[in-house]
């Protein structure tokens, strides 16, 4: 992330105390921050328990035992970025910081994330470059540290700022050039950096046999909506595109630097915005994650602890969300160090740990959650009508086999919150595989659907319609696949799905 983008001036203040005092009924009550009791000690060793990383941003002067000790991920803070490793042809140079970086990872048996290929930002002399000269330094640099990296973010910050979903132009051969002209920007005969881009690190991936997965990275893209309700239009450019190029791309970078920006602050449906990706089947990781003191009323106390609570907990309740990394170990030494965002005050390498710390690590402790159950109600058995009693010296007539059950069938999970919820709903072919379906679903009175991903919807309140889209419709006998769609109100009493079978 460059520090130029978002960085602004905040006045002093003064950092609250480990105990809020807190005036109830008149009463002085005293809530201590100290954290709850933990399974594991340290970040590394928590979120392993749970199944994914735990990562830091760091540069090869502040290698400090902390980093090995609470981290199981390294992420090059500026030492891979074009400007620093990238020749104007495409070729490397100056990588001995990088290398420091990699070989420090592999000796603390921490995965590294490969940071970044192609940026407009901090481009150097790759800046405007031709997709030849950029496909050169994607084959060079991939190549050069091989399986080492485990992670690459091979297209970073693609889209425009102010939540237009728009993407960005720096490039002459971006998609929004539309170059055989005909107004569909996903053709094969259109120009396109973020496709291309992706192309080719697929091929030099495979040819090389690396294990190396291959990732997008944004920010502003962290919930479905931004401040007010509005939806996030970034982040469904951003799932537009890895929809349509899921074939190059393995995972998908949240940067999740939150702060006051009405687009950059953590909203309810941040998990269900995690979900629909991991929907996808991409890994999906919070990349570059910082909490500005504002959005806590400059408390880094207990404030800041519950908004590092609900951005950790997000992730844990996702399957796919594999790994959360922090941008820096303490708040001195961020490139938002006004911000006071981080889960360490102190600098070089001697550290003490913020409430944050202890609320992450806490949540860390307490595992996945398991996915929702199913909203279907259950079906209770009717009472069969009494029969005569049969003579056991009477043959039984002959039975002809019921035919296989055809067709197809739907379930919906949900995730609410207070004034709106997600569903995840799972259609499931019968005997036979099918071409196509189409669900229906009556909304309750009051709650209406704001978008949808992986269907076409007809109507918003009462009863909706969904159907499969292009890539969706195919499901074999007895196999599944997902849509999903974010609503306003309350979906209690939301009533079965009905599926049908094309």
């Amino acid at each position: 992330m460059n520090s130029d983008l978002r960085h602004r001036r905040k006045v002093a203040r003064t950092a609250l105390p480990t105990a809020v005092l807190l005036l109830l009924g008149g009463a002085v009550v005293v809530q201590s921050s100290a954290p709850a009791a933990a399974a594991e000690t340290t970040l590394r060793a928590a979120a392993a328990n749970a199944g994914l990383f735990f990562g830091v941003a760091a540069s090869p002067n502040r290698l400090y035992p902390i980093v090995g000790q609470e981290f199981s991920q390294l992420t090059p803070e500026n030492d891979m970025k074009p400007d620093r490793i990238a020749t104007s042809s495409g070729g490397l140079q100056n990588t001995s910081g990088a290398d420091t970086l990699v070989n420090h990872a592999q000796s603390n048996n921490m995965l590294v994330r490969g940071h970044t290929l192609v940026w407009h930002s901090q481009a150097g002399a790759l800046q405007g470059a031709s997709q030849a000269t950029l496909n050169t330094f994607i084959g060079n640099a991939i190549n050069r540290w091989g399986s080492r990296i485990a992670y690459w973010d091979v297209v970073n910050e693609a889209l425009e700022d102010n939540n237009t979903g728009r993407r960005r132009n720096q490039w002459p051969h971006s998609m929004n050039r539309d170059a055989n002209g005909d107004g569909d920007f996903f053709d094969a005969g259109d120009t396109d950096v973020i496709r291309d881009s992706f192309i080719r690190a697929k091929q030099v991936v495979q040819a090389g046999g690396l294990t190396t997965k291959l990732c997008i990275n944004d920010y502003d893209v962290d919930g479905l909506t931004v401040q007010g309700g509005t939806p996030n239009r970034k982040a469904n450019a951003l799932y537009d595109i890895v929809r349509n190029y899921r074939q190059y791309i393995d995972c998908v970078g949240f940067q999740a630097h939150f702060n006051d920006n009405p687009n950059s602050i953590i909203t309810d449906d941040l998990q269900a915005n995690i979900q629909r990706f991991a929907d996808l089947g991409v890994e999906v990781h919070i990349t570059e994650l910082d909490i500005d003191d504002d959005l806590s009323n400059n408390d880094i106390g207990a404030g800041q602890a519950e908004n590092y609570r609900k951005v950790v907990r997000a992730c844990l309740n996702v399957e796919r969300c594999t790994g959360i990394t922090v941008w820096g170990i303490s708040d001195s030494e961020s490139w938002r160090s006004s911000e006071r965002g981080l889960l360490f005050t102190g600098g070089n390498g001697s550290y003490q740990k913020k409430a944050a710390y202890h609320a992450v690590l806490d949540e860390l402790n307490k595992g996945r959650n398991p996915t929702p159950p199913s909203t279907t109600p259950p079906v209770t058995p009717s009472v069969p009508p009494t029969t005569p009693p049969v003579d056991p010296t009477t043959p039984p007539p002959p039975t002809t086999p019921p035919p296989p059950t055809t067709g197809c069938s739907a379930t919906v999970s949900l995730n609410s919150w207070t004034g709106g919820f997600v569903a995840t709903v799972r259609v499931t072919a019968g005997a036979a595989p099918i071409s196509g379906w189409s669900v229906q679903l009556t909304l309750p009175s009051g709650a209406s659907v704001t978008n949808a991903w992986n269907a076409n919807r007809s109507g918003s309140s009462g009863t909706v319609q969904f159907s499969n889209v292009s890539y969706n419709g195919s499901v074999n006998a007895g196999q599944t696949t997902e849509f999903g769609f974010q609503g306003v109100g309350t979906a209690t009493g939301l009533a079965a799905p009905v599926c049908t079978a094309a």
